[in-house]
């Protein structure tokens, strides 16, 4: 980090009040469930209520904070950082990020992360979990649209593909929806019920009920701290009933427009389905339909699709670089496009979606030749408060956890309050 990292700047205290007010407020709740005898089952529980939805309610008073997620599978050629936003030549990897296609270099901080998972099989390290833990896009996703349609949207073009394993896809919140027209069905088809699929709104009844059943082991005093904290729990109740009752966004006003055919089977094919996805994921932003997406484009195998006689997977293990790094180079359009979108689409307000949103680009591992875990092809573009503005890139010692990391701290979500794990920071990714 650089000096300007230790001049607190005003953003940095805002989040860092909203960070101790969570803090304190999750630490006297669980002193008082700690002294109450509560099982152990109603104190994971209010773990979430206590720590999760204090968190919720602060970040709904803020300016809207939003975050997507674009994976590309298997790495990266070895070219794919560039070394200043202007020198992107057309036959590097990252060419479409350059002034000879998309231009959005001059927004973006490439990095080379360590995904800490050599080989395929880590594809959820791309969003910084394992088997057992949450991805980072389930933990913000009720953090930053408590109020939303949902928690996020997850899209994919040939996500799916090449088995059912618990690693095919990169997230743990859902299936991506390979299929344009159906995400269109499902998204701008018809608004569901406020916070159909918000797990937290439907446990507050039953989290009532399990401390109404040991108001006997409270005092008076402790029972009044349990009810002023379901207080606050109440208000969010309230806010996502107004919002039930306020004016719903318009769908056809805010629904993209996407052909009825389209073929995935080729690289270029898969290409373009992406886009399409990202269009979607871009009007759900601008309806606010969901503050967090998830465009996984590939498998965790690079398999499904065909470039040069070769499929995604093979192209890596028996084309070589001639057939790896031109493929990779086409597939790396999606995000430099999805980018570009978020800078020329505006919001509710009126504003670019980039000046609300924080792009990040992730993957499962680094050189897709060599299948090694470092270096791995991430990046985050944004001009949202709280980050760095314009270009830089680095390789650096941290890993895809200390990257999601920052993201949150830039975000204003404390880190340490996700599953991140071992109560991780941002490191030397430098991203805020």
């Amino acid at each position: 980090m650089n000096d300007s990292k230790k001049i607190p700047q005003p953003n940095d205290r805002i989040a860092k009040a909203q960070q101790k007010d969570v803090q304190q407020s999750r630490r006297k709740f669980l002193d008082l469930v700690a002294k109450s005898g509560i099982s152990s089952a109603t104190l994971r529980y209010s773990t979430l209520l206590g720590g999760v939805m204090t968190a919720r309610y602060a970040q709904a008073a803020e300016t809207p904070k939003r975050v997507v997620y674009c994976y590309i599978h298997s790495g990266s050629p070895p070219d794919w950082r560039p070394s200043s936003a202007s020198s992107i030549s057309s036959s590097q990897s990252s060419f479409h990020y350059g002034p000879g296609s998309y231009n959005v270099a001059s927004i973006s901080h490439f990095r080379g992360v360590d995904t800490e998972v050599a080989g395929h099989g880590g594809a959820r390290q791309a969003l910084g979990a394992d088997y057992s833990r949450n991805t980072i896009d389930m933990d913000l996703g009720p953090i930053l649209g408590p109020r939303n349609y949902y928690s996020t949207i997850v899209l994919g073009s040939n996500a799916t593909k090449s088995g059912t394993g618990a690693n095919t896809v990169i997230t743990k919140a859902s299936t991506p929806d390979d299929d344009p027209q159906s995400a269109l069905r499902k998204y701008f088809g018809a608004l569901p019920a406020v916070g159909s699929d918000d797990t937290y709104k439907l446990s507050f009844e039953a989290q009532k009920q399990a401390l109404e059943n040991i108001r006997k082991k409270l005092s008076t005093e402790e029972y009044a701290r349990v009810q002023s904290h379901f207080t606050a729990i109440e208000k969010i109740e309230t806010r996502i009933a107004d919002l039930a009752n306020a004016a719903a966004p318009d769908l056809n006003a805010c629904k993209p427009s996407i052909p009825g055919t389209y073929d995935a089977s080729s690289n270029a094919g898969m290409v373009a389905h992406a886009k399409l996805q990202a269009d979607i994921l871009i009007a759900a932003f601008k309806c606010d339909l969901t503050r967090v997406g998830v465009l996984q484009i590939g498998n965790h195998n690079g398999a499904g699709w065909s470039y040069r006689g070769f499929d995604g997977h093979s192209a890596a293990h028996s084309g070589g670089a001639s057939v790896w790094n031109p493929m990779m180079r086409e597939k790396f359009e999606v995000p430099a496009y999805f980018i570009k979108k978020l800078m020329e689409t505006t919001d509710s307000d009126g504003q670019p979606l980039i000046n609300s949103t924080a792009f990040c680009q992730v993957s499962c591992f680094g050189n897709g030749l060599s299948h090694a875990s470092t270096d791995a092809p991430f990046l985050l573009a944004t001009q949202m408060p709280g980050f760095r503005s314009g270009f830089s890139s680095k390789g650096t010692a941290s890993t895809v956890r200390h990257f999601h990391a920052e993201v949150a701290l830039g975000l204003g979500v404390d880190p340490k309050g996700l599953s991140l794990g071992n109560n991780i920071n941002g490191g030397d990714v430098d991203l805020t």
